[in-house]
């Protein structure tokens, strides 16, 4: 593993949240940034606009709003490339930050038409191309990519997998703050120093999510609703007890960025 003595002062802590009451849970324990989608089961997709009127009302932060049609691949048809701009128009309109969104061609590459056409239609919003970018055969080339296309951030565990400090500490350096990395991909209290102190990346993602199994009717029997391997009443959130965790292994930073030292 890289070992370095770069320290980062201070950090930016993003919370995925996937529900209202995931918004009003990172404003109680004031999370920098949310991330704000539902379905995330699936990964992630696009909110609700009600969802992202009310999520601007409780969380005084930066919010970041998923544009993401469907699961799977981010190799969408035309028809889903439309709605999708229309959706990023619409979120940006109601008081959204910024967007996390991504674009690939069938070989993994990015896909640099559409990825620029959403910075086009969206000069002043925040634009994160989230974790499709780990999918890309050659991540150094597709970095220097989303430079050139004006992007703010990439969103990325540093390769495929749990969050290696080794490849984010490669991005990191290539980025040279030209564009910043956000680390993701299981980001939790144990692990979290290890990435800061060794990667240097200075903003974390994290979903810290549980899965809440509570005993359907009796009448269920083998219905499902969504995923085969969540029982017919079984909803995720975000943990209080994992959260809170992750809060304490980040204070000597937070404390450090409140005080202003």
């Amino acid at each position: 593993m890289i070992t370095t003595s770069d320290q980062p002062e201070s950090i930016t802590l993003e919370l995925c949240t996937g529900g209202i009451d995931d918004v009003q849970l990172a404003a109680a324990v004031g999370a920098d940034r949310i991330e704000l989608n539902c379905g995330m089961a699936c990964g992630g997709l696009t909110a609700s606009a009600a969802m992202a009127e009310a999520a601007r009302r409780l969380f005084s932060g930066n919010i970041v709003a998923m544009v993401r049609p469907r699961e799977g691949s981010f190799v969408y048809s035309q028809s889903e490339f439309l709605m999708m701009l229309r959706d990023a128009e619409t979120l940006a309109a109601q008081g959204i930050n910024g967007l996390a969104i991504g674009f690939l061609q069938p070989d993994g590459s990015i896909d640099q038409a559409r990825t620029s056409r959403v910075r086009q239609i969206l000069p002043q919003t925040e634009l994160v191309f989230h974790r499709a970018f780990d999918w890309t055969p050659d991540r150094a080339a597709a970095l220097e990519q989303l430079v050139d296309c004006g992007y703010t951030r990439i969103l990325t565990g540093g390769g495929p997998g749990p969050a290696c400090a080794e490849g984010l500490r490669e991005l990191v350096r290539q980025a040279a703050g030209r564009i910043e990395i956000v680390a993701c991909g299981g980001i939790r209290a144990h692990n979290v120093e290890t990435i800061l102190r060794c990667s240097g990346v200075t903003q974390v993602h994290s979903a810290a999510r549980e899965t809440i199994d509570p005993a359907p009717p009796h009448n269920v029997g083998l219905l499902h609703f969504g995923l085969p391997d969540f029982g017919a009443a079984s909803y995720g959130r975000t943990s209080p007890a994992q959260l809170q965790e992750l809060l304490s292994a980040l204070k000597p930073w937070r404390t450090s960025a409140e005080s202003g030292s």
